[in-house]
């Protein structure tokens, strides 16, 4: 196999720190697999001092396959494992822990929905909040935040210090760790035992880390730790690349390399194998936007190929027949649908173009990755209504809708089954109660004799969905876009539709066959994903939806770091095409003006003399 010179500098580098900077193509995993033969081959290293550590077990375990193969068979002492994964067997040898003493993640679930409950807090959807709550406490322990300081996006923040404390005194109580306790435990069994940090540095003389980008401060600071005996750190990553801030990863920390070791080595491996020119140049120049990164002279070797081609459509709609048109066209001309991706910047965007596609009888696939829009928590809320108004006397059903919008009706009213008469009994003599809930029967009689699409209107201006919304927005601190994107959605959807209880039917079948298609998920159809989801993946042809201000960046990313992240978000998702790629927005979403991304002034504006970029208007 032949390397370029970046590559064969990587691969040969002999002992002391160095950091490679792998830009999107470049045959890093290759590098990495082939530098741990050198080591061993030439350089006489034992196998058993390397240590490969990765973000994920599936990167993990393809890194060893690939090296079996290379070193056919041989040297299989060397450790390729995920951060916990080599953290937690310093934890086994120091503490005797075993798999059980790792907290199960529905055990962490239930723990914090009783909390809640305990609390009595507030929250629209249960699953949605408790994921939120554990990633935020995630997010305290990775980062060594001071609890006290801390303020929650998921809940009231007096509530999550308490929630948080109460989860931590429950594993000391039941002797269990979580993911992130392997981090904190492993950094302070190395810095207060001298012997055991010893004997770890002693182990594993030569480390290398993959996607160093990713990395976060603790799982730095125990890296730190085991490298200063040996000081063989080798890391790989791309500082334009880094896209999990939300985890607590910051390219900072890569930025900074040289600060912690002044003396390491810097490769730069520039050479883009994967995309055509005009692609490499195309996310190059966006990318170089970024004020906080290394530079990097981005080049291929591969020919110009096609333009990147910009869209600009009137309407959703008209974005949505050109997804399904120029897909069509493109798997008429011999391209196979699983070489094509469609990447969005929600999972709620994404599943309105998989529907759309699958509706047009076009095969879509990872299925896992795209959260379907009858599944959030809003569209559950229309659909209780549109229940209740079709005759459900569900307890649970009430108690899901009576307070959305506030009405402050008590919980206590509502009976099993619900009993409207018995509810305006509980509040005879009290006039201001009585008209609010003579207000919610009547909106249910207005409902059950409305076509869907009026009825989701209703339900939203009629009854004050869209004022829950607003002030839910306020309160939680929410994504607008995202929510009103599933109201509008939904309508669409009801839209296609003649009365109510065959809406309610198409739903049920609709859900039935996604699970079928789950279970019978292949990689023979159209690959529909988030922009996070593609990071690590190619495809021949990529096509980026809803190019506009508000979804890329995001609404929420006002601060300059969060902007350098979504443009390095939108850079990750330029460059997981291999042959073509399509930037398509609208003019109009749902009815309200949009304006085409900053990201994509910033390509079409671009000097370089090599860049072919088109831009198809209506």
């Amino acid at each position: 196999m032949q390397f370029n010179e970046a590559q064969i500098q990587a691969i040969q580098h002999n002992t002391g720190p160095c950091m490679v900077i792998a830009g999107p193509g470049s045959g890093k995993t290759t590098v990495l697999t082939h530098r741990v033969r050198y080591l061993i081959e030439r350089y006489g290293v034992n196998p058993s001092d390397i240590l490969v550590i990765t973000f994920t077990k599936a990167a993990a375990e393809q890194m060893k396959l690939k090296f079996k193969g290379l070193s056919e068979g041989r040297n299989s002492a060397v450790t390729f494992g995920t951060f916990h994964a080599v953290f937690f067997t310093i934890l086994k040898a120091a503490y005797n822990y075993s798999a059980h003493c790792i907290i199960k993640p529905q055990i962490q679930h239930e723990f914090v929905k009783d909390q809640m409950c305990r609390l009595e807090l507030e929250y629209d959807d249960e699953k949605e909040t408790v994921a939120g709550v554990l990633s935020e406490i995630s997010c305290v322990k990775g980062e060594a935040v001071n609890i006290d300081e801390y303020e929650s996006r998921s809940i009231p923040p007096q509530s999550f210090r308490m929630i948080y404390r109460a989860y931590d005194d429950m594993l000391v109580r039941k002797h269990l760790i979580d993911f992130d306790d392997m981090i904190v435990l492993c950094r302070d069994l190395l810095m207060q035992r001298e012997d055991y940090r010893m004997a770890w540095q002693n182990k594993y003389k030569y480390i290398l880390i993959d996607e160093f980008q990713d990395i976060n401060k603790a799982q730095f600071d125990v890296v730190r730790i085991l490298a200063d005996g040996y000081r063989n750190l080798f890391v790989v990553g791309d500082d334009d690349q880094s896209i999990y801030g939300f985890r607590g990863s910051a390219p900072q920390i890569m930025l900074d390399f040289n600060k912690y070791y002044s003396d390491a080595v810097r490769i730069d491996m520039c050479i883009n194998y994967r995309s055509t020119g005009n692609i490499v140049f195309a996310s190059r120049a966006v990318a170089e936007e970024n004020e906080h990164r290394y530079y990097k002279d981005i080049t291929t070797y591969n020919s110009q190929g096609d333009t990147v081609s910009v869209y600009e459509f009137n309407s959703l709609n008209d974005e949505k027949a050109f997804l399904v048109s120029e897909i069509r066209r493109l798997i008429d001309t011999g391209i196979a649908a699983d070489d094509i991706a469609v990447l969005s910047r929600t999972n709620v965007i994404g599943n309105m173009y998989m529907s759309r596609l699958e509706s047009d009888g076009i095969p879509c696939c990872d299925y896992s990755v795209v959260q379907d829009i009858y599944e959030h928590w809003i569209s559950k809320d229309v659909l209780t209504y549109i229940r209740i108004a079709l005759g459900s006397r569900e307890r649970i059903d009430f108690l899901r809708i009576i307070n959305k919008p506030l009405r402050y009706i008590s919980r206590s009213y509502i009976t099993q089954p619900a009993d409207i008469n018995a509810l305006k009994r509980g509040y005879e003599g009290n006039e201001q109660m009585s008209k609010r809930v003579e207000k919610l029967v009547s909106d249910i009689s207005m409902i059950r004799s409305m076509s869907p699409f009026a009825a989701v209107n209703y339900i939203r201006k009629g009854v004050g969905y869209d004022e829950y919304i607003r002030n839910y927005i306020y309160e939680h601190k929410a994504d607008k876009e995202e929510l009103y994107n599933v109201l509008d959605e939904l309508a669409h959807r009801a839209s296609q539709y003649m009365s109510l209880s065959q809406w309610l039917d198409g739903i049920a079948e609709y859900i039935r066959q996604c699970d079928k298609d789950r279970q019978n998920n292949t990689a023979d159809g159209v690959h529909m994903l988030t922009m996070h989801g593609s990071k690590g993946l190619e495809y021949k042809i990529v096509l980026v939806m809803d190019v506009c201000e508000g979804i890329i960046p995001y609404n929420k990313a006002v601060l300059d770091e969060q902007i350098e992240e979504e443009r390095r978000l939108f850079y990750v998702a330029m460059t997981r095409a291999k042959e073509k790629l399509y930037l398509l927005y609208p003019k109009q979403r749902y009815n309200k003006d949009t304006t085409r991304s900053r990201f994509i002034e910033e390509l079409l504006t671009a000097r370089y003399p090599l860049l072919r970029t088109d831009l198809h208007t209506p």
